[in-house]
């Protein structure tokens, strides 16, 4: 087994089953290298939003014996965000794994972004090249009134997936809020919404309900299941993991 492992790094993928693609092009890069004589191992992690996230497959490749991790950053265009979020998780990462000294854990290093190698532009050419669609659709989607009305339910609950809040852990814990719901047969009285930052992500991973506006800081599995079992179902705010909020009232 290759002691070089390579992740290709996206960020949060909106459209449903994106991140499958990314997961598939892992797969696609690891069977060309096999062919080439490199069986170097190929995963997809996510910096937002999605799971593994970047933290959990440093995790996973460093357990696995990896003694160098190369990062791919696939995102088009090339993301600011993205290179900066890299660093900062990775030092958040390195920092975390205190069961291991610094020189214990396997080099970690980045190549340019995708976005940026020479070949895309023949793989843009090599697209012209091949037979196109001729587009076509209808304008429903934009006209639908099942787009225009606000669904009916009893608490809104926001889930942070932001790149902090995902090194934390939040994949798992929105995994946790779904399935407690749906256990606890509240899916029709509850909507749940992924959401980028929500700034105090020091503090994550982060769950806001409302209409009462209580906020929930390191929320885990367990946290989660007080949280269906007793704020949503019970209507009583688990004030032991409740963060303090300032609200402005005006001038």
């Amino acid at each position: 087994m290759n002691s070089r492992h390579i992740l290709l790094v996206a960020r949060q993928v909106a459209q449903s089953g994106g991140q499958e693609t990314v997961r598939q092009l892992a797969t696609a890069v690891a069977a060309e290298l096999g062919r080439r004589g490199d069986d170097s191992p190929v995963g997809a992690c996510f910096l937002d939003g999605e799971a593994p996230s970047l933290v959990t497959a440093l995790d996973q490749a460093t357990d696995a014996g990896a003694s160098e991790i190369v990062l791919v950053p696939t995102h088009l265009p090339p993301d600011r965000y993205l290179d900066v979020w890299l660093r900062r998780t990775h030092g958040h990462w390195v920092q975390t794994r205190g069961d291991q000294c610094a020189s214990g854990l396997p080099t970690v290093a980045v190549t340019a972004p995708l976005a940026l190698q020479p070949e895309l532009v023949s793989t843009i050419l090599a697209a012209l090249a091949d037979p196109v669609t001729a587009i076509g659709g209808v304008p429903g989607p934009f006209r639908s009134p099942a787009w225009s009305t606000i669904p009916r339910h009893r608490h809104h609950v926001l889930v942070c997936r932001g790149p902090r809040c995902a090194a934390y852990g939040a994949a798992a814990a929105a995994d946790a809020l779904s399935e407690r719901i749906a256990a606890a047969g509240l899916a029709d009285d509850t909507l749940v919404t992924s959401t980028g930052c929500l700034f105090p992500c020091n503090l994550g991973p982060l769950v806001v309900v409302h209409p009462e506006d209580v906020w929930y800081t390191a929320v885990d599995e367990e946290l989660a299941g007080r949280i269906i079992d007793e704020h949503l179902a019970q209507g009583r705010v688990v004030a032991d993991s409740r963060a303090t909020t300032r609200l402005t009232t005006g001038r």
